[in-house]
């Protein structure tokens, strides 16, 4: 198991998100509103692998949504049923099946999944992934035929220098480099299929239900970017085009979920990128009042902040995101951006900052107030242990 906080250290943690969890962004419970919710758990997989503080610590997170995505889920489904046990009964689970390698081989497969309230939230019947079909992937191959030929050309150059360094460092008794990964020109089909499970969010007033097609991902993380992008952007032009063809969904909504590995090194310039790439698919393929919005939270700040809220343990980068693509008028567009969490138990959208909650804890003071050691030493004991990511969610109204 990888180094954790000590169990003195998680008792101060623990009281800190029992006390105050609000104040570092755990989100409230209420009777009048649903929060809906993403969270990549680092390696969620065998009980032994993470402390007793650490599932105490996700039971305290995971009991505060109505519907929960959760990411990095591993093929070994012990630690989230754990969870899910830990929450009561009260709690429904849905896991698809591995995806991000071929079965028994390396590296190792994910699942994703989902944890929601039976008493707030209802599963509906359907259940699939997001795949781009044969024709789509013949069709991309072969309009950037040229530029696919010279990235495996230099794909195979590459293997050979491979093979060759790691022979000498093996007779020189040195560890082997990492083997190279292929860096395809464009899009061709998701590194690990996205999940989709249909929900209902009904009433208590007898108002028509909220009803969406829920979808679960977590995208490439590679070290090229535009790679990690065009996959981002496949995503959502499917989610796009299929939220066009609203009369044939199940459900009229769609709401994704997930860990995208989107990066925001210049805050600036990249969300102005995003933000006008996502504007082009809104006019292009979400035409008419009827098609609905595209709407990204994430990607503005906090109303009453100048910055855009930072989901890694590094606080760094917005990897994770929210996004709706919805006809339901009473669901958020980027028109109310400005409002977001004026009104008790209305729209909302944040984090919880555990990585602020941890130094208030163990330091008494705010992270960025720590040594660079400091902040490095504090981490690494929960990192791996619990997660490098923190959950973000979105609060909405109960249906009326």
């Amino acid at each position: 198991m990888a180094k954790s906080f000590t169990p003195a250290e998680w008792r101060k943690v623990l009281s800190l998100v029992r006390a105050r969890g609000e104040d570092f962004g755990l989100p409230e419970r209420r009777a009048d509103s649903v929060v809906l919710g993403s969270f990549n758990i680092r390696k969620l997989g065998a009980v032994k692998n993470k402390s007793a503080g650490t599932w105490e610590m996700l039971s305290l997170i995971c009991e505060r949504f109505d519907l929960l995505a959760i990411q990095e889920v591993q093929d070994d489904l012990e630690g989230l049923t754990r969870i899910k046990k830990s929450l009561g009964g009260e709690y429904g689970m849905v896991a698809s099946d591995i995806t991000g390698s071929y079965p028994g081989q390396s590296p190792p497969p994910e699942r994703l999944a989902f944890l929601f309230r039976w008493d707030v939230v209802a599963r509906t019947e359907i259940a699939s992934d997001i795949s781009f079909d044969r024709g789509e992937v013949i069709k991309t191959l072969h309009g950037e035929r040229d530029a696919f030929h010279e990235a495996f050309e230099s794909h195979a150059a590459a293997l050979e220098a491979w093979e060759k360094d790691k022979a000498e460092r093996k007779l020189a008794g040195k560890k082997a480099r990492a083997k190279p990964v292929a860096h395809l020109p464009a899009f061709v089909t998701f590194i690990r299929q996205p999940s989709c499970v249909t929900f209902r969010i009904a009433s208590d007033s007898g108002a028509e239900p909220y009803e969406f097609l829920a979808v679960n991902a977590h995208l490439l993380f590679g070290k090229h970017k535009d790679e990690r992008y065009n996959e981002f952007l496949a995503l959502i032009g499917w989610l796009v085009a299929r939220g066009r063809q609203a009369e044939r969904l199940y459900h009229k909504d769609i709401i994704l979920f997930g860990d995208l590995n989107l990066d925001f090194d210049n805050p600036e310039t990249d969300r102005d990128r995003i933000d006008t790439d996502l504007r082009a698919i809104n006019k292009k393929q979400l035409r008419g009042k009827k098609s609905g919005t595209l709407y990204l939270p994430f990607l503005d700040p906090r109303p009453g902040s100048d910055e855009v809220l930072t989901s890694n343990a590094r606080l760094n980068q917005t990897y994770d995101q929210i996004a709706l693509v919805a006809r339901d008028p009473r669901l958020p567009t980027p028109a109310v951006r400005s409002t977001a969490g004026q009104v008790p138990g209305g729209f909302d959208f944040n984090l919880f900052n555990f990585v602020q909650l941890f130094a208030q804890a163990l330091h008494g003071k705010p992270y960025g107030e720590l040594s660079k050691a400091a902040r490095k030493t504090l981490i690494g004991k929960f990192e791996h242990d619990l997660s490098d990511h923190m959950p973000i969610w979105i609060r909405l109204p109960k249906p009326a």
